[in-house]
């Protein structure tokens, strides 16, 4: 199975070969090199995303080779990048076998349909251990990242550098070539990276590709940071002295290497600065501090309460359900901070009441339980809750539907809000999907149909704890 090193060396050769065609004068030697650069570029991009593809055989510096291996692609999300990307270059790739599709929702809130793990989905907590790859990410702050692992472990960025943040040296926009290159979510204007590996890597990876690959140095600047965003001068001269390459160098010439060196110089000028790393849990760790943590978590209630009324406030079509096929993008919004991995099938008619709890706690600064269910409040796997014996103001109540025979809650029913009042027998609930909007709505404490049976009823009441 080839590598980055097998490509970087292929990459090397041609730019040698390009070198030479160049000093002979050789235009039509120096297009067929630039043809097989794109090619390449779209190899290193496919082997960037497929990390489990099964890819056999011994890869040759031919384009039919290439071709070959694009035909045995069976993952559909980075085809949809590679084709995206080579159509950009007018590169005409071989079809799949497949009908390439973004699937449903993807025009709609652009979030996948299932976890990154199915452990995300269940009562258990994630395992022990700290966090492993990340495999999404997005902003819930101001100058604060989010990262999920594949088995639910996140943590959280803030403050720093926001190239720092979003572990993109290169501060690249978000979009399909950031995609294509291993972005894992956005800061709504600029993409985030799993890692500072991935994102310098995009940088190299940009500036090979055709877009750059036949400018200068500084022509590239000018393209890369225009001059009506920043001092583009200034930057590509710092870049000549970082890197010792000069400023008329056409990037196809160089190495790999060369510009390894002029994305770690980019890194340089655009700012990398750290700020604080934490896990996403609350900051007391035993049931002691969780009971200590409670009368300050109660007395701060005003910050997601504040932030549930504003919302209430809006008018009325801004805080309710669109009438289809109308989708009203505050709630998806609400979806997407609440759970990046879920997709809202349905839109916002999907029930979203867990999800305007989440933003609001969220937004607010209190962890959250990255899942669109009522349930997820009660399953508590952060311990980010404590569970009160009544209700309380502010306090978040979590209602469950018949059946209620498991008493783990695995899956079923439920409908979840912010406590607002209270009477020995009913909860008056400020919450969303409450007649499909966000509104006061009072609730029995338990419900029951003409035979008496329970049809639901209150299973929790719970303060978030203070971070």
């Amino acid at each position: 199975m080839f590598s980055e090193d097998d490509i970087d060396r292929m990459d090397d050769a041609l730019a040698a070969d390009y070198a030479k065609a160049d000093a002979d004068k050789d235009e039509t030697r120096k297009a067929e090199i630039r043809a097989k650069f794109e090619k390449l570029e779209i190899l290193r991009l496919w082997l960037m995303n497929i990390e489990d593809a099964q890819f056999i055989g011994e890869m040759r510096d031919q384009i039919g080779e290439i071709e070959k291996i694009i035909r045995g692609l069976g993952d559909q999300r980075a085809l949809l990048g590679l084709h995206s990307l080579a159509e950009k270059h007018g590169i005409a790739l071989p079809d799949s076998g497949d009908t390439v599709s973004p699937g449903p929702g993807a025009t709609r809130a652009e979030l996948p349909s299932a976890p990154p793990d199915p452990s995300m989905n269940t009562p258990a907590p994630p395992p022990g251990g700290d966090a492993g790859a990340f495999t999404s990410a997005r902003q819930v702050a101001p100058k604060t990242i989010q990262y999920v692992d594949a088995q639910g472990h996140d943590v959280i960025r803030e403050g720093g550098s926001r190239a720092w943040r979003n572990n993109n040296p290169g501060n690249i926009r978000k979009g399909s070539f950031a995609n294509s290159a291993g972005a894992i979510g956005d800061d709504g204007a600029f993409a985030i990276f799993p890692d500072d590996k991935t994102g310098l890597r995009a940088v190299v990876t940009l500036l090979r590709s055709a877009a750059y690959s036949n400018l200068s140095l500084v022509d590239a600047v000018f393209k890369y940071a225009p001059p009506n965003e920043n001092n583009s001068a200034s930057y590509a001269k710092f870049l000549e002295t970082e890197t010792g390459i000069a400023r008329n160098t056409v990037l196809s010439s160089l190495k790999v290497a060369d510009i390894q060196k002029i994305a770690k110089a980019i890194q340089k000028v655009e700012g990398w600065i750290e700020g604080s790393e934490r896990r996403n849990e609350p900051a007391a760790g035993s049931s002691v501090a969780l009971a200590s943590g409670l009368s300050s978590a109660a007395s701060a209630a005003t910050d997601w309460m504040d932030i549930a009324r504003r919302e209430a406030a809006l008018p009325a079509r801004e805080r309710s359900e669109w009438a289809d096929p109308g989708e009203n993008p505050r709630i998806l919004n609400y979806f997407k901070v609440a759970a990046p991995w879920f997709d809202a099938v349905g839109g916002d008619e999907v029930d979203w009441c867990a999800a305007f709890v989440n933003y609001c706690l969220v937004t607010g600064g209190y962890v959250g339980t990255d899942h669109p269910g009522a349930r997820s409040f009660y399953w508590n796997k952060k311990k980010q809750f404590v569970k009160l014996d009544h209700p309380a103001f502010g306090a978040v109540a979590v209602r469950r539907y018949a059946p209620f025979g498991d008493p783990a809650w695995p899956s079923g029913p439920g409908h979840v809000g912010f406590v607002n009042s209270w009477t020995a027998s009913t909860v008056t609930l400020l919450g969303g999907n409450q007649s499909k909007t966000i509104r006061l709505a009072t609730y029995p404490l338990v419900s029951t149909n003409a035979a008496g049976q329970e049809t639901a009823r209150f299973v929790a009441f719970m303060m978030p704890v203070m971070n």
